[in-house]
């Protein structure tokens, strides 16, 4: 789900978020310096909850199979408890998911970008515009397939990167916002 580019711009109908009065979502706020801007917020498109939740949701299905399949075999008629039980842990795993997606936030700001994510201990990476030496788009397959993509930001020397706001759509035009607001406004 995309906020921005704006923080006032195409608010979610997939979930909603406690705004100030001035429009700007409140976990975003708390992150801000005194006079800070936010340029744009963003969540990862929706599918990351899928996505996220699919490797697991899969093997749960595959052991309730398995099980299921044993106890027919072996005289028993669990097949039905086991089934929904499966079911069951599928749903507290996508509400999982529901909740990481819900508490991670990419912000763009007139000084710095910060990612905040994380449910019970929430992280928060902050990197000033100028001291970004890369900015990267990373698109895998299925990005490209679902049309989102990943962006990169890297302070240091070498390879790899600091953090990452993943899975976003229209990530070609976000990365254009931040490289934008680094001309502008990058010290």
């Amino acid at each position: 789900m995309s906020a921005g580019p704006h923080a006032r711009d195409g608010r979610a109908a997939f979930a909603t978020t406690a705004l100030d009065e001035a429009g700007i979502p409140l976990f975003a706020a708390t992150m801000l310096e005194p006079g800070e801007v936010i340029i744009g917020t963003w969540r990862p498109s929706p599918p990351w909850i899928a996505l996220r939740s699919a490797r697991w949701s899969a093997f749960a299905m595959l052991v309730a199979a398995i099980a299921a399949a044993a106890s027919g075999a072996s005289g028993l008629s669990w097949a039905i408890p086991i089934g929904q039980a499966a079911v069951g842990a599928v749903l507290v795993r996508l509400a999982v998911a529901v909740a990481e997606w819900a508490s991670r936030v990419y912000v763009l700001t007139d000084r710095r970008v910060l990612r905040r994510r994380g449910l019970v201990s929430p992280t928060v990476y902050s990197a000033n515009l100028n001291a970004l030496r890369r900015i990267e788009l990373v698109r895998t397959r299925t990005d490209r397939a679902l049309g989102t993509g990943s962006i990169t930001f890297s302070a240091g020397p070498g390879p790899g990167y600091d953090a990452a706001w993943i899975m976003l759509a229209r990530p070609a035009e976000v990365l254009s916002l931040v490289e934008s607001t680094r001309r502008r406004y990058g010290r």
